[in-house]
């Protein structure tokens, strides 16, 4: 965490884990394109037609990032010498190409670097190629598939928020990971209640990754993801399922029986930077159930968005206070049984971290 050789080792080892990167709906239109991060690597995603495809953003002939606005539409164009690339990501127009290089584009042979490209309902997920990585997305996720794949059905429009926090990305993985902080953290939201009992919550492991949910009739996340699979899922309590590396789908109560749903993602920058994306969007419905809400949810949206950058930006602040004070950390912490995922997270990570030494 305050070291940056250390912390550029560590996301080469995460250039090949499946790493969310953005919503389809920010990609809904032929030439759509937004830019997103990989273990801090610059990439795009752009449809072309029917296809997503997602590249490296840099400009094989002398490294000009190609994409440099958040998001927008058209071919693949580089500011740079307006070399242009096709979908498949080739170098296909060279101004004087024949003239400079004494051939012409397709003989160059120049292009993009690919990057691997699956999806999770409506989540977009990417991974630097390597040959170790060879497991798939859905076996990756384990049975949180299904639960992002239906929770990522949106009943209405999504918002995206993106807050810098000046710390490590796991502080932030660490403060979503803990119960035991609301009271005196978020005292007007989350913590207004005081602390949460142990027995009366839910923990669950599976794979790499890990669910809390605010109940304890739920026996494990298998039943969770089948109700999901069947089309018969809808949130009735408090509920987070957490992914290593970095994202998290959480379903947060707006009303009496309204929920919204939030994924949040911890785009590492440097070791002591890291933006925070939130995606928000009305809980998907089950089968059968009214869809007449949409007023309502607009509504609601509104003010769950206030409440999230409220919510991140106090934990944002911790995390920045633990920053400056890294480096003096000497031990493992001290877990209490309402920080117990944080342990198992650490776990995961040094899994991960050990699945992808250098060749």
């Amino acid at each position: 965490m305050v070291d940056p050789v250390a912390f550029a080792e560590e996301q080469r080892r995460l250039a090949s884990v499946w790493t969310f990167l953005g919503m389809t709906s920010e990609v809904e239109k032929d030439g759509d394109w937004f830019r997103a991060s990989i273990a801090t690597r610059s990439v795009f995603v752009q449809r072309f037609g029917a296809q997503l495809r997602g590249f490296e953003n840099v400009c094989a002939h002398r490294f000009m990032p190609l994409r440099n606005a958040e998001r927008g539409n058209g071919p693949i164009v580089c500011g740079f010498h307006h070399w242009t690339y096709d979908g498949q990501g080739c170098a296909v127009g060279i101004p004087h190409c024949r003239e400079l290089y004494g051939r012409l584009p397709q003989q160059l042979g120049a292009r993009l670097a690919p990057i691997e490209i699956e999806l999770c309902g409506r989540m977009i997920f990417g991974r630097f190629p390597h040959s170790r990585a060879s497991e798939s997305l859905e076996d990756f996720l384990g049975s949180g598939f299904a639960i992002l794949a239906a929770g990522s059905q949106a009943q209405g429009r999504t918002h995206h928020l993106k807050i810098p926090m000046h710390a490590n990305w796991r502080l932030g993985a660490h403060i979503s990971l803990d119960e035991y902080h609301t009271p005196a953290v978020h005292p007007r939201t989350f913590g207004k209640q005081g602390y949460v009992r142990r027995d009366d919550i839910a923990y669950f492991r599976f794979g790499l990754h890990t669910a809390y949910v605010n109940s304890t009739r739920l026996e494990n996340i298998e039943q969770l993801a089948r109700r999901c699979r069947k089309g018969t899922f809808y949130p009735t309590c408090y509920t987070i399922v957490q992914f290593v590396p970095n994202v998290l789908m959480a379903f947060l109560r707006t009303d009496f029986d309204h929920f919204h749903c939030i994924v949040l993602l911890y785009e590492a920058v440097r070791h002591d930077l890291t933006n925070v994306h939130a995606w928000l969007h009305p809980a998907p419905l089950p089968q059968g159930r009214s869809r007449l809400r949409a007023v309502a949810d607009t509504v609601r949206s509104s003010i769950v968005r206030r409440y999230v950058a409220m919510v991140l930006r106090e934990d944002n602040l911790v995390c920045e206070r633990l920053q400056a004070v890294a480096g003096q950390v000497g031990g493992p912490p001290l877990l209490g049984r309402l920080e117990e995922r944080i342990g198992w997270f650490e776990e995961s990570y040094r899994a991960l971290m050990a699945a992808h030494e250098r060749d």
